[in-house]
C-alpha cells in the first residue's frame, strides 16, 4: 500500500517538474520574455489587434533590446470589446500606463477626468511640432494642451472593381442619381452592386456623412454633433432620404445586416461585388496576397456631387496614463514620443496603413497604388471627421441605434429624423 502511495506521489511530482521545466524553457524556445523579470520597470500597453498590434511589437522589440533595465507588458483586444475594457480599467483606476485611444470626444472625456498625461511641455521641447502636417494634432488638443501624438491619417474612398464596370460597360459613378442607375443596371445583371456591414454602425455612417456633405457643407457635421436640431434642417433630411434610397433599392449584398465590416471588406476581395465604400486602411486587405482583385480595383471619392470636402482626418493614438510610471521620469516620455514616431513611419511607409502625418512621410506609389490614389484624391480637400468621433457617447449611441434601424428597414427616413432629434 504504501509502495502506491509513494508510485503516485513520484508521478504527481515528475508532473510538477516537467511543468515547471516546460513553464522555463518555452520562454527561451518561443522568445516570450514574461513581464515579471527583472526589471527596473514594467510599463503596461493595451492595444487593439492588427497592424498597430503588430508594429508596436517590433517597436518595443527594439527598445527592449536597448533598454534591458525595462519590459513592455502587452495586452491585446479585440476591437469590439476594447472601449469596455478601457472603461471598465478607468471605474476601476485601473489604466495601463500607456494605450490605445482615439482623438476628439473620446480623448476629451479623459481629458477632463483628468486620467492622461499633458505632452505640450516636451513636444515643445522637441519641437515635434514642426514636425507634424497641419491639422495632425487637432484631435489630441484640448485649451491648448495636447495630450498624444498621431499615428496616421485616414479617409473614406469608394473602392470599385474594374473588370465588373468593364464587362458590364458601366462607367464609374460621377454623382448619386448615376449611383442608382449603376446600382440598377447590375442588379438586372445579377451582380452585387455594393458591399458594406449594417452590423458595425461606423460604416452605415460613412454613407450618411458623405450624403450630407453632398447636400451642404461638411462643417455642419460638426455642428449638428452638439446641436440636434440641424438633423431637421433640409441639408441632413435630404441626405437621409438619399441614403434610405439605397436601402429600398438593396443596394447591398444579402447579409449586410449581419456581416461585420472585415468581412464586408474581405468579400470585396474575392470579387463578390462591385463596389466598396470604406476607410482608406482596406488598402492593405484589397492588395494582400489573399485578395482575387489586388491589381483590378479603381479608386474615386464616394459620387455625392462635392470635390472639395471628404471624411477623413487623424484620430488613432496612444495615450499615456497620468498616474502611470512613464510620467515619473523624462526619458520615459522622450520614449513614448519616439516609438510614435516609428511606429508612425513604419505604418505608413512600410505597411501602406495610413496617410502621412509626419512631414517626413510619404506613399509609396508603385507599393501601395490604391492608398496613393486616394492621398493624391483628398490633398486639396477638406476633411471632416467621422460623427462618432466628435458625438458625446450618448448622442453617438442614440444616432447609430437609429441609424441602425434604417438600414434594417425597420423605420423609413422620417422616422430617423424623428428618432435622431426627439429621443431622449
Amino acid at each position: 500500500m504504501k509502495s502506491k502511495q509513494l508510485t503516485r506521489l513520484v508521478i504527481v511530482l515528475a508532473l510538477i517538474l516537467c511543468a515547471f521545466l516546460i513553464k522555463i524553457y518555452s520562454d527561451f524556445i518561443w522568445g516570450d520574455e514574461p513581464a515579471s523579470k527583472k526589471a527596473d520597470e514594467v510599463i503596461t500597453v493595451w492595444t487593439i489587434h492588427g497592424d498597430t498590434e503588430e508594429t508596436l511589437r517590433k517597436v518595443i522589440k527594439k527598445y527592449e533590446e536597448n533598454n534591458p533595465n525595462i519590459v513592455f507588458d502587452i495586452t491585446v483586444y479585440k476591437n469590439e470589446v476594447y472601449q469596455a475594457a478601457i472603461n471598465n480599467a478607468l471605474m476601476t483606476n485601473n489604466l495601463p500606463d500607456m494605450f490605445f485611444w482615439w482623438g476628439f470626444s473620446k480623448l476629451e472625456r479623459l481629458v477632463d477626468a483628468d486620467m492622461v498625461y499633458d505632452i505640450s511641455h516636451e513636444l515643445e521641447k522637441k519641437q515635434i511640432n514642426a514636425e507634424i502636417t497641419e491639422g495632425g494634432l487637432d484631435a489630441f488638443t484640448f485649451n491648448n494642451k495636447t495630450y498624444a501624438l498621431p499615428l496616421y491619417g485616414w479617409t473614406a474612398a469608394l473602392f470599385c472593381n474594374r473588370d465588373i464596370f468593364e464587362q458590364n460597360n458601366l462607367e464609374y459613378p460621377k454623382n448619386y442619381n448615376h449611383l442608382l442607375e449603376t446600382i440598377d443596371i447590375l442588379h438586372k445583371k445579377n451582380k452585387t452592386p455594393m458591399i458594406t456591414s449594417a452590423k458595425e454602425g461606423w460604416v452605415s455612417s460613412l454613407y450618411y456623412m458623405s450624403l450630407v456633405q453632398g447636400e451642404g457643407s461638411g462643417n455642419n457635421i460638426i455642428q449638428a454633433s452638439n446641436k440636434k436640431a440641424l438633423f431637421l434642417s433640409p441639408q441632413y433630411i435630404q441626405a437621409t432620404h438619399k441614403l434610405y434610397d439605397l436601402v429600398v433599392k438593396s443596394a447591398w449584398q444579402e447579409d449586410y445586416l449581419e456581416v461585420d465590416a472585415y468581412n464586408a471588406a474581405y468579400s470585396f476581395t474575392q470579387g463578390e461585388g462591385a463596389m466598396l465604400y470604406y476607410g482608406s486602411w482596406a488598402t492593405t486587405l484589397i492588395e494582400g496576397e489573399g485578395s482575387k482583385v489586388s491589381n483590378n480595383v479603381e479608386v474615386i471619392p464616394f459620387p455625392n456631387g462635392n470635390s472639395t470636402e471628404g471624411i477623413g482626418g487623424v484620430v488613432d493614438t496612444f495615450v499615456i496614463s497620468k498616474e502611470g510610471v512613464i510620467p515619473k521620469k523624462a526619458d520615459y516620455i522622450d520614449m513614448y514620443i519616439d516609438i510614435m514616431h516609428e511606429v508612425s513611419d513604419i505604418i505608413v511607409n512600410d505597411i501602406g496603413g495610413g496617410i502621412p502625418v509626419y512631414r517626413d512621410q510619404s506613399i509609396d506609389a508603385q507599393k501601395f497604388p490604391l492608398l496613393y490614389s486616394i492621398w493624391e484624391i483628398n490633398k486639396n480637400r477638406t476633411l471632416y471627421p467621422a460623427y462618432d468621433q466628435i458625438m458625446t457617447e450618448e448622442l453617438s449611441a442614440q444616432y447609430y441605434n437609429t441609424l441602425n434601424e434604417m438600414m434594417a428597414d425597420e423605420i423609413d427616413y422620417q422616422g430617423f429624423i424623428e428618432g435622431i432629434t426627439i429621443q431622449q
